[in-house]
């Protein structure tokens, strides 16, 4: 089994201050059948997570073309004194299918769905009440970000999070912690969402990835705020219902950012910035236990942010941030290919 990935591609997908918003953020990528989906929040506001927000998804054909097939948001409008906040937009495979679910304000969920591999989208449907369904009161919810999966049985598993936050003076913003992560999950499609388990005794568990593991299980990845500063695991039996089992990883160090995973015929590959403190080291590492123990396979960057992870066509791919001191300076797509004589 080969050791170690290198790089053979690396562009600069988006910059900030081009393209007609400040900067881009929370990067998403999903293979489909001729091409990559990227999907990415771009932002015209200072306000961090609020303010005018829109989420663009894009086509990357094999060829390396890149187009922009949909947007959802009103950032292009005057500004109102509203919030319009579009967020966590999150890609989710599911046979000829290809769903979408995002948020607006941290409020409401919605889905669209792709039937030509992210060429065209179907008219958005509110899928709220399926976080409603939690036994947790939240006045904040959101998805991974990332990409959710199609277990081998056909479920679909979106990674989710919830907060109960402390509300601004505007009455509009509202803070991100104390928050619980979990997971919904679809039977049907898409067509109904059922609330999974929430991971308990997390301090402020939040932006989570999920991958099957080679028997069928769930892996979950937690992002969180308890002082060890490393991941937190879960591994559910019963696709996401419930959790037999969650544990700190000494092996995967986090400066507390999004981290993202993937099943893969060479063992299942988790991606993060690899610091306690900062957003440095972006680096993939590959485990062929089911999560027991993790291998550095791939040093990306230096620095880093969020990342999200696919695997297509004899690579893996990083859609991911890069970090320019205290700002996200640039979306960058890395590429590798497994190296068979490391």
């Amino acid at each position: 089994m080969p050791g170690k990935i290198r790089t053979v591609e690396e562009k600069v997908l988006f910059r900030k201050g081009t393209g007609g918003y400040l900067y881009y953020r929370i990067p998403g990528i999903l293979p489909v059948r001729d091409a990559l989906l990227l999907v990415l929040e771009a932002r015209n506001s200072r306000l961090g997570d609020w303010g005018d927000i829109d989420i663009l998804i894009l086509r990357r054909e094999r060829d390396g073309e890149l187009s922009q097939v949909h947007r959802i948001g009103e950032s292009t409008l005057p500004p109102d004194g509203t919030m319009r906040t579009y967020n966590n937009p999150v890609l989710i495979p599911d046979g000829e299918r290809v769903h979408l679910i995002y948020h607006k304000n941290y409020e409401r969920a919605f889905l669209i769905t792709s039937l030509d591999d992210g060429k065209t989208w179907s008219e958005a449907r509110e899928i709220t009440e399926s976080y409603r369904r939690f036994p947790y009161e939240w006045n904040v919810c959101a998805t991974g970000p990332g990409h959710g999966i199609r277990t081998g049985t056909g479920r679909l598993v979106a990674p989710v999070w919830l907060a109960l936050g402390e509300v601004s003076r505007d009455g509009m913003t509202r803070a991100h912690a104390p928050s619980v992560a979990g997971a919904i999950y679809s039977d049907d499609h898409g067509e109904t969402w059922q609330a999974g388990a929430l991971a308990q005794g997390l301090a402020n568990g939040n932006e989570t990835t999920v991958a099957e593991t080679e028997d069928g299980k769930l892996l979950f990845n937690y992002r969180n705020t308890d002082e060890c500063r490393r991941r937190a695991l879960g591994l559910s039996c019963d696709g996401g219902e419930s959790l037999e089992s969650r544990w700190f990883c000494e092996e995967l160090v986090d400066p507390r950012c999004f981290g993202s995973m993937v099943s893969t015929a060479e063992g299942i590959l988790f991606a993060n910035c690899e610091d306690a403190e900062r957003r440095i080291h972006l680096t993939v590492k590959r485990s062929r236990d089911n999560g027991g123990s993790w291998e550095k396979v791939w040093e990306v960057d230096s620095v880093g942010g969020y990342p999200d992870i696919a695997e297509a066509d004899g690579k893996v791919y990083l859609f991911y941030e890069r970090q320019e001191g205290d700002e996200i300076g640039e979306l960058v797509l890395a590429a590798g290919v497994w190296d068979r004589e490391a």
